[in-house]
C-alpha cells in the first residue's frame, strides 16, 4: 500500500484561482479570512454567498463580493434536509430557498467560473442546492467544520460526519504513516490537561448579548421576507419566546467507587442526533443508555449538555432519574471518563475522547469513530485533521493551507495515491 505523501498537499495548494464561500456567520468568515491569508493563498480570489441577510450587509461593510439570491421556485429540496428535520424552515419555505440558490449558481457560475465551492456543515437547503449543482458540473467541494480534538479543523469533499467521505472510507486513514510512540506521548499529555480543565466550546449564556442577537436574527429574517431573499432561517416574533434559559436539573454527588456506566448528553437538536441517529431523540438515546447498564450490572452517570435550552429536558431528565436512578452530575467529563467501565454515547465527541482514555465505548448512532482502532485514531488526529484552530486569529501555514486545498480533491487522490 503506498502511502499519503506531504508533496501532493504542496502541490495542489495552488490549483484553485476562484473559490466561492457560502456563509453563515461572523464566526466562519474570520475562519476564512485566516485561510486565505496564509503564505501560498494570494493568488485565490475568493467570492462570499450569503444565506442570511445580516451576514450579506456584514460583508458588504467589510467590501467583500458577496452574493445574496433571491428566493425562487419551481425545484424540490429533500424532505430530509437538516434545514427542514430542525424546523428553521418548513418544506415549502426550503423549495424556494433550495430554488433560489440553485437559480443564482446556475446563472452566475458561468459568469465567474468558481473552482471550489466551501461549504461549512454542508447540511442547509441553500448548501444542498450548490453542491448539487457542483456535482452535476464537476465542480470541487470542501466542506469543513470545528475540529473535535483541540486545536483542529475537519475538512471533507463529501460531506461532515456520516455523510463524509472519511466516513465512506474509513480505511484511507491506514494509508498514512503514523508514529505510534509519539502519537501516545500527545494523548497522554492531551488527557491530562483535560482532567485538569475541560472547557465545551459550545456553551451557551442566556445574557442581553445573546437577547440582543436573537432580536436582530427576527428582525434579519422579516426583512427577507419582505424583501424576497433566500434566507435560512424563518423565524418570527415567537422565536423570542424561547429565550429562556432551560431550567436546571438537581444534580447529584458523584460516588467514585461504584463501578458505572457513562453517557454524556448531546444537544437535543444536535445535527448528530438528527441526521445521524435512526431514533433522532437523545432520550431516546438516554433510555438506551438505562438499559445497557442494567444488562452490564452497572451504575448508570450521565452529564446534561451546558448548550442545551430544550426547556422540556430537565423534567424529563428528573422522571427518568426517580424511575431508574441513575445519577445526573456536572463533573469534569475526562474525568468521568477516566474512571468509567464503559462508556455509551450516541455519537458524541466525547465517544472519541473515551477512546483517547482507551475506554470501551458503545456508539449507538452512525459515526467513523465506531470503526477507530489505536492506529486509525492516530491518522486522524495527526494527519486527517488539519492542525489549525478553528478559533485562533493568526493566519494559516502554508502546509496548513495547503493540506486544506488538497482535502477537495481527496476522491482523486484517494484512487491514485493508495492502492
Amino acid at each position: 500500500m503506498r502511502r499519503f505523501s506531504n508533496s501532493t498537499a504542496q502541490a495542489s495548494s495552488a490549483m484553485y484561482s476562484r473559490i466561492l464561500i457560502n456563509i453563515s456567520n461572523p464566526e466562519d468568515y474570520r475562519f476564512f479570512r485566516r485561510v486565505f491569508a496564509a503564505p501560498g493563498a494570494q493568488a485565490c480570489r475568493v467570492d462570499f454567498v450569503a444565506n442570511n441577510l445580516i451576514m450579506y450587509v456584514y460583508l458588504k461593510l467589510k467590501r467583500e463580493t458577496v452574493f445574496m439570491p433571491r428566493r425562487g421556485r419551481g425545484r424540490h429540496c429533500r424532505e430530509d434536509n437538516f434545514s427542514i428535520k430542525t424546523g428553521r424552515l418548513t418544506q415549502r419555505q426550503a423549495d424556494r430557498v433550495y430554488s433560489g440558490f440553485a437559480d443564482f449558481i446556475e446563472r452566475e457560475q458561468p459568469r465567474h467560473g468558481w473552482e471550489l465551492y466551501i461549504l461549512p456543515s454542508g447540511r442547509l437547503a441553500s448548501q444542498s442546492a450548490l453542491v448539487a449543482h457542483a456535482r452535476a458540473q464537476g465542480i470541487d467541494v470542501l466542506y469543513t467544520g470545528y475540529g473535535n480534538i483541540g486545536n483542529k479543523t475537519f475538512a471533507d469533499p463529501q460531506g461532515t460526519d456520516m455523510q463524509s467521505y472519511l466516513y465512506a472510507h474509513v480505511e484511507l486513514l491506514d494509508g498514512y504513516a503514523v508514529d505510534l510512540d509519539a502519537f501516545r506521548r500527545w494523548k497522554r499529555d492531551y488527557t491530562q490537561a483535560r482532567m485538569q480543565k475541560h472547557v465545551i466550546g459550545q456553551a451557551r449564556k442566556l445574557d442581553l448579548k445573546t437577547v440582543l442577537q436573537k432580536c436582530v436574527q427576527v428582525a434579519g429574517c422579516r426583512l427577507e421576507a419582505l424583501l424576497g431573499l433566500a434566507g435560512e432561517n424563518a423565524y418570527g416574533l415567537s422565536e423570542l419566546a424561547k429565550l429562556r434559559k432551560a431550567d436546571d436539573v438537581a444534580l447529584d454527588t458523584m460516588d467514585w467507587q461504584t463501578p458505572y456506566l457513562f453517557f454524556p448528553m448531546q444537544v437535543s437538536t444536535d445535527a448528530q442526533i438528527i441526521l445521524n441517529y435512526p431514533q433522532g431523540s437523545v432520550i431516546d438515546g438516554l433510555k438506551r443508555a438505562i438499559q445497557i447498564a442494567a444488562e452490564r450490572g452497572l451504575a448508570l452517570v450521565i452529564k446534561p449538555h451546558p448548550a442545551e435550552i430544550n426547556q422540556a429536558i430537565p423534567a424529563v431528565l428528573a422522571r427518568l432519574r426517580r424511575e431508574h436512578g441513575f445519577r445526573i452530575v456536572n463533573e469534569n467529563t475526562f474525568r468521568l471518563l477516566e474512571g468509567a467501565e464503559s462508556v455509551v454515547t450516541i455519537n458524541s465527541t466525547v465517544g472519541l475522547e473515551a477512546k483517547l482514555l482507551d475506554k470501551p465505548v458503545t456508539f449507538l448512532g452512525n459515526t467513523f469513530y465506531a470503526r477507530f482502532d489505536e492506529r486509525r485514531l492516530a491518522a486522524y488526529v495527526d494527519h486527517y485533521l488539519v492542525n489549525e484552530d478553528y478559533f485562533r486569529d493568526t493566519p494559516f501555514s502554508e502546509a496548513n493551507f495547503a493540506k486544506l486545498m488538497e482535502r477537495a480533491r481527496l476522491p482523486i487522490l484517494d484512487r491514485s495515491e493508495v492502492a
